[in-house]
């Protein structure tokens, strides 16, 4: 099992209820099997994994015991999960359709439901992606599931959230917690220090309060791509010959010469090239240059990958609607001529402040939509232009 390969998942499918949360071990098949995914899938393939890997991976002891993995699998089988969707529709459904066991092959084949396939296939936007290897040396299932949560919002760099909410995500439904204390000391608190520990993030919380009473946290969440992450005993055990560098690596490492107080670490690059080349293509590298020079250059940027990251988006939310994109045009404060205001594209001149909306921007929404109703226009009279050419 490859410790460096992609968990990735759509965002409504991190942020799904459980009716009865995973156990650690749970979520480690569950997502061992989702690292499986290849970008270019088309469709769910039938998905295998050697029991010796996952007995090694869980931590059991021994040689592997198939009645023992038999029934972790069972149990994970009878759970459900609950994804959220438009117009209050919202979707009940397992993780896997199938699991079969090949016990004299020392092999086990997982097949994915086939409505999970929006939510882990062919995915462009609002999408988490991060290594295995963050969450196979975690030992409870609430650093799990805060990890995820935490990877989603990384980008932004905060997340405010209600402390009902947050048990809601987490599955936490014993009353003990009820106790704000209990909550803090033994869920968050341990969870906290076990991903500053040993994942690839850092985070710090502050507690919201109405009154005296705490409602909710604010979490401040930071890349941290030069930490060592701390493997598991598979992983320890695991020796690899060393591979030659991919061409998205030696990209990104063109790339990072260029960028100033701030490195594009693999998990979060491979997110933002999947989207970049989709909209540019052959000119991929040099949009991403013009982005970067920008950034180094325009002090008002506090939070540099956030911005870059959310500039990308927006350039696709214009991309898919058949606009052209392009950075060329962009200069920062200091090389705009002097007594003269720049006024830059409107879709690129919003804030990257880090913040979780409540609501949408109406004020963005605004701005964007008369974007696309301008070039929903533009390709009108185009169109109209080519007909007349042709009559």
């Amino acid at each position: 099992m490859n410790k460096n390969h992609l968990v990735t998942q759509s965002n409504s499918l991190v942020d799904a209820r459980y009716h009865e949360p995973l156990s650690a071990r749970q979520q480690k098949i569950v997502l061992s099997v989702v690292s499986k995914i290849q970008i270019d899938d088309e469709d769910f393939k039938i998905y295998e994994v050697r029991i010796r890997d996952f007995h090694e991976m869980l931590g059991l002891e021994g040689e592997p015991k198939y009645t023992e993995m038999k029934k972790i699998t069972e149990e994970l089988l009878k759970k459900s999960l609950e994804i959220t969707r438009e117009k209050g529709r919202f979707l009940q459904v397992n993780w896997f359709s199938s699991i079969e066991y090949f016990e004299h092959e020392g092999r086990i084949e997982f097949s994915f439901d086939p409505k999970l396939k929006p939510y882990l296939l062919d995915l462009k936007k609002a999408y988490t992606s991060y290594r295995l290897s963050n969450i196979l040396s975690l030992s409870s299932a609430s650093s799990i599931r805060l990890y995820e949560l935490m990877k989603k919002w990384e980008y932004l760099g905060k997340w405010e959230i209600t402390i009902e909410k947050l048990k809601d995500r987490l599955g936490i439904k014993q009353q003990s917690y009820n106790v704000y204390g209990n909550f803090k000391n033994r869920i968050i608190v341990p969870s906290i220090n076990e991903l500053n520990e040993k994942t690839d993030i850092q985070i710090s919380f502050k507690e919201i309060k109405t009154g005296r009473k705490v409602v909710g946290f604010e979490f401040t969440i930071r890349h941290s791509p030069e930490k060592e992450i701390k493997l598991s005993k598979l992983e320890k055990k695991e020796t690899q010959k060393p591979k030659a560098q991919s061409k998205l690596d030696e990209l990104r490492d063109r790339l990072n010469e260029q960028t100033d107080g701030y490195q594009f670490d693999a998990t979060f690059f491979a997110q933002l090239h999947q989207g970049a080349s989709l909209i540019w293509k052959d000119e991929t590298e040099k949009e991403l240059e013009l982005l970067i020079r920008y950034v180094n250059e325009e002090k008002s940027v506090k939070n540099p990958l956030g911005f870059i990251k959310s500039k990308i988006t927006s350039a696709w939310e214009i991309f898919e609607a058949g606009g052209k994109i392009t950075f060329a045009d962009l200069r920062p404060v200091k090389e705009r001529w002097a007594g003269r205001e720049e006024k830059l594209p409107e879709w690129f001149a919003t804030k990257d402040e880090p913040y979780e909306p409540v609501e949408p921007d109406p004020e963005f929404e605004k701005v964007k939509e008369e974007m696309l109703k301008k070039l929903e226009k533009y390709k009108k009279k185009d169109a109209e232009k080519k007909s007349r050419s042709t009559q």
